[in-house]
This record gives C-alpha cells, sequence and structure tokens, in this order.
C-alpha cells in the first residue's frame, strides 16, 4: 500500500511527522523501506519534529539523538531527506504563556498547549510548503478510540485521509492505520532502515510507559493528554502515570520534573494566585498575579539547576519581562 502511495503521488512533497514515539517510527520504518523498493526519486521529502520545549525529558532526549544521526544516515545513503525542527513562535511558547501573560496550566476545559505549541507550528510549516502537492505521513492507527474509528470510516480509503485548513487541503497518508500494536512493534525490530533509530532504548521506554503525543491534530486524532507520553508539565491529567512508571524503572531524573508538574496543578488551583477578574473585565478567576507568576519562575529556576538543563531560554526570559510590564500598567490603568 505505501509503494503503491508513494509511485501515485510521485511528484508530491512527502512530509513525515515524528515524535519520537513507537506509532511515528514504524510509519517511518515502512514508508523508507517501501520508497527504496519502489526506486521512484521523489521531489521533496521532509522529516518534522515539533519540539514543544516541555516534552517528556527522556523521549525528547532520545528523539534528538536519533535525528542527529539520522541526517547523517540519510546522506550516506543518498537519501534527499530533509529534517526539520518546528518550535512554536516565543509568544506562544508555555513558559511564556504561563509566566509572561498568567495563563493557568491546562485543563479540560482549557486546553490550550496542544494546539499552541504542536499543531499550528506544523500547520503554519505546511502551509507555507504548496498544500495541494502535500502528503503528510502520520502513524495514526484504527481501533484506538471509537471517536477515531467513526471519523476513519468517513473516507472511502482508509489510509488516504483529507486535512482541510484555513490556507487550503492536504493530504494524510496513514501507513500503519490497520496494524495492531504487535505488528507495529514487529516493524520497529523488521525493518532495518534507519539503523539511527535504537529499537532497544524505545522497546525499553515503552516497559514503563507507553503511547505518544500526536504532532498533527488529524481528524481522527483523539485528546493528547490521557497518561501518554507528552508533555512533563501536563496538568491535564490528573496523575503523569507514564513520568512516575519511567521514575520507577530506572530514570530518576525525571523526579523533579514530576514534582515540579504536581506542585504547579496545585498552585494552579488556589484563588489566591489568580486575578479576581477576567482579562476582559468579567467576573471569574483571571491569570495569575505577578508575585504569582515570580514564584513559578523562581521555581523553574531552581529546577533547571537541580537537573542541569535550559527550560527557559534567554529570548523567552525577555519576553516574559516585557509581558511583566505591560501588564503591570494595564492593571494600573483598569484601577482608576
Amino acid at each position: 500500500m505505501t509503494a503503491e502511495a508513494i509511485r501515485a503521488r510521485s511528484t508530491a512533497h512527502w512530509i513525515i511527522a515524528f515524535s519520537g514515539g513507537k506509532d511515528s517510527s514504524a510509519a517511518l520504518k515502512i514508508f523508507l523501506a517501501a520508497y527504496r523498493r519502489t526506486k521512484v526519486r521523489l521531489s521533496r521529502i521532509t522529516l518534522i519534529y515539533c519540539d514543544t520545549g516541555v516534552e517528556n525529558p527522556v523521549l525528547d532526549v532520545y528523539a534528538k539523538a536519533f535525528l542527529q544521526q539520522a541526517e547523517q544516515e540519510f546522506a550516506q545513503l543518498e537519501l534527499s531527506i530533509k529534517i526539520e525542527l518546528l518550535k512554536a513562535p516565543i509568544p506562544d511558547r508555555f513558559f511564556v504563556r504561563i509566566i509572561g501573560r498568567g495563563y493557568p496550566p491546562p485543563t479540560n476545559s482549557f486546553r490550550w498547549c496542544t494546539t499552541g505549541l504542536r499543531i499550528k507550528p506544523v500547520s503554519e510549516f505546511i502551509a507555507k510548503q504548496n498544500p495541494d502537492d502535500t502528503v503528510v505521513v502520520l502513524g495514526l492507527r484504527q481501533s484506538e478510540s471509537r471517536q477515531r474509528d467513526r471519523a476513519l470510516a468517513l473516507s472511502a480509503n482508509l489510509y488516504w485521509q483529507k486535512q482541510r485548513e484555513g490556507k487550503g487541503d492536504y493530504d494524510l497518508f496513514l501507513p500503519i492505520v490497520e496494524m495492531s500494536v504487535p505488528e507495529v512493534w514487529d516493524a520497529i525490530f523488521g525493518l532495518s532502515l534507519p539503523t539511527a533509530l535504537d529499537r532497544s532504548a524505545l522497546e525499553a521506554l515503552y516497559r514503563g510507559a507507553s503511547g505518544e503525543c500526536p504532532v498533527i491534530k488529524a481528524p481522527t486524532a483523539p485528546p493528547c493528554a490521557s497518561g501518554r507520553f507528552g508533555c512533563w508539565t501536563c496538568t491535564v491529567v490528573r496523575k503523569d502515570k507514564s513520568a512516575s512508571e519511567l521514575i520507577k524503572s530506572g530514570h530518576s531524573q525525571l523526579k523533579p520534573f514530576l514534582a515540579f508538574r504536581d506542585w504547579l496543578a496545585e498552585f494552579r488551583n488556589d484563588p489566591a494566585n489568580r486575578w479576581k477578574t477576567r482579562r476582559n473585565g468579567s467576573a471569574g478567576l483571571g491569570p495569575f498575579t505577578i508575585d504569582a507568576r515570580k514564584e513559578i519562575l523562581k521555581r523553574v529556576d531552581s529546577l533547571e539547576d537541580l537537573s542541569g538543563t535550559t527550560i527557559i531560554d534567554t529570548e523567552e526570559r525577555g519576553v516574559i519581562a516585557s509581558l511583566w510590564t505591560m501588564d503591570h500598567f494595564a492593571r494600573l490603568a483598569f484601577r482608576r
């Protein structure tokens, strides 16, 4: 099926969405195997990874190490595959919104994170191409939810779905749509390329936690936050089971990240940390107060020191400071 799709759309720009998880890894391997078998020379192939800045640290390190090695491997194999790391604009990033604008962390009723951090960067990247002549390879499978199966059934061909965007439609090709979980792992371990993909390391991650957050919100995509691999800051779920299980399996470096996430979820729910009105002046809890935002930043600084990682970069800190100044003067004007 994948080989037939490549032959049928040989002039299209093929974009392979990679998140580091098992499904996107299987989709990538199947695509590469079919592509080499067809001996078709596609005009453009791009492998995209959307860096939200708050990915599960273990999976993020694994995925970025793979991308670095894959770039060299593709060149050696004379495969013209470009790798693109996508990221949200600075004003839309997680901690700029939380600490700078005072957004409360996401909840089921206010799930602002997936759209801004993951879907929008990918959609904007595709929009800059030629959507009418673009095919996005997505590691999406049926039988994972009734909602997904209903959406998939609307198409005459399970493997081909249409993604509708403001500036044009593009095609989604789903090479693993009918595969079971065992078949996904068979593809990962059975197909050789890319050798940069560490199959054993990926399998080890899934011993304690399974699933991944899709990089594109296709019409068939379920909610991102359901106890799967995703953002370490995710407060949509009540408990981050995947992080807890990874810690149990030996990834102790995740402990301070999980502790921060749990603290932030509680901090969000304290009315004392929020404006008494919304930004539009209507009744109800509004953004975090400036003092609350400073406390969150202080905790992030401590986490950076403890983990030896950069969570908020210099540019983001500059935008946060300017947003504080704007809110300070806006509140003064509001009180007059």
